[in-house]
C-alpha cells in the first residue's frame, strides 16, 4: 500500500459563521428588598447537572443536550423557607446595635413594614398585641411557599422528569420555560460567563452546570398584609405587597448550609420544613 500525497490539492479556507451559544440573560427582579442564604457551592454542583451527545452534529433535535436535577443530593439542610432568609439590602431596620441579624428574617422585617404602615415608625411592632401570631403565621405561610419551592424541582428531578429512566431521568430543550432549571442555569452561564465552558470535561459524561463560588440564585417572593389591615389604624388605602428578593449565595467553602438562626423557634433553618 502507497499512501500518495499531492500538495498541489491542499486548500485553506476560514469559515463564515462563528460557533454560538443559547445564552440568555438573567431576568431582572423588580423587589423590595434582598435576603439571603448562604449556601454550599457543592451541594449546587451536585444537584444542576446536564449532559451533551455531541453525537449527531446538528441543532435540531431537542434531546441534544440533557438537564437533570438530582434533588436526592439536595443537602438535608436545605430548608429554603424564604422568610427565614437575613435582610441583605433595603430592610426596614438595618442589622446593628439592637437589631441583631438573627432578628432580621424576612419575617421580622416585614411585620415591621406593616409597623411602618401602621403607626408611621418601624419600632412600633411592641404595639401589636398579637406579634407572636403575626410572626408565626408569617413562618407558616413560608413553610408552605417552601413546599411549593419543593414542588416545582421535584416535578423535574432524577424520578420525575419527562424522559429517561429512574434514577436519570432528564429533561431536554422541548421544556422551554423557567420550569427546567438547569438548562435556566445554561443559558444564563452562556449570557453571562460563557469562558466557564472552555473548563467542562470533554467527555459525554453527565457533569455540573459550571457554577462557581460567589454567584447567586436569585428568585422573589411577594408577601401582601391581610386584607383590611390598613383599617386598624384608619389609613386611606391598602398597603401595597413587599416583595423579597431571596439570594442563595454560593459558598465554597466558609459556610454552614445557614441563615441567622433565632434560637429556640421557628426560625431555625435546619429544623423548619
Amino acid at each position: 500500500m502507497v499512501n500518495f500525497t499531492l500538495t498541489g490539492l491542499n486548500q485553506t479556507f476560514t469559515i463564515g459563521v462563528s460557533g454560538e451559544l443559547a445564552g440568555e440573560a438573567p431576568v431582572a427582579l423588580d423587589v423590595s428588598a434582598v435576603a439571603l442564604y448562604n449556601v454550599k457551592l457543592s451541594d449546587m454542583l451536585a444537584v444542576f447537572k446536564f449532559q451533551s451527545d455531541s453525537f449527531d452534529v446538528n441543532d435540531t433535535d431537542a434531546s441534544d443536550i440533557k438537564y437533570y436535577v438530582y434533588m436526592n443530593a439536595w443537602p438535608a439542610d436545605g430548608s429554603l423557607n424564604p422568610v427565614h432568609a437575613g435582610l441583605l439590602t433595603n430592610p426596614i431596620l438595618a442589622t446593628a446595635g439592637d437589631i441583631v441579624a438573627n432578628k432580621n428574617l424576612v419575617k421580622h422585617d416585614f411585620v415591621r413594614y406593616l409597623a411602618e404602615q401602621l403607626f408611621n415608625t418601624p419600632h412600633g411592632v411592641d404595639l401589636f398585641s398579637n406579634e407572636d401570631a403575626l410572626l408565626s403565621d408569617l413562618a407558616s405561610k413560608g413553610a408552605t411557599a417552601k413546599a411549593a419551592i419543593d414542588a416545582s424541582l421535584n416535578a423535574v428531578n432524577q424520578e420525575n422528569a419527562a424522559n429517561g429512566t429512574s434514577p436519570n431521568k432528564y429533561s431536554t430543550n422541548a421544556l422551554t420555560g423557567a420550569a427546567n432549571f438547569s438548562r435556566e442555569l445554561m443559558r444564563q452561564v452562556a449570557s453571562q460567563a460563557p469562558s466557564r465552558f472552555a473548563g467542562i470535561t470533554g467527555s459525554t459524561a453527565i457533569q455540573s452546570v459550571p457554577l462557581e463560588a460567589g454567584d447567586t440564585i436569585n428568585f422573589k417572593v411577594s408577601i401582601s398584609p391581610a386584607a383590611n389591615q390598613h383599617n386598624l389604624t384608619s389609613r386611606p388605602a391598602a398597603f401595597d405587597t413587599r416583595v423579597y428578593k431571596i439570594q442563595l449565595l454560593l459558598k465554597s467553602s466558609d459556610y454552614g448550609n445557614t441563615a441567622p438562626v433565632e434560637s429556640g423557634s421557628t426560625a431555625d433553618y435546619i429544623a423548619n420544613a
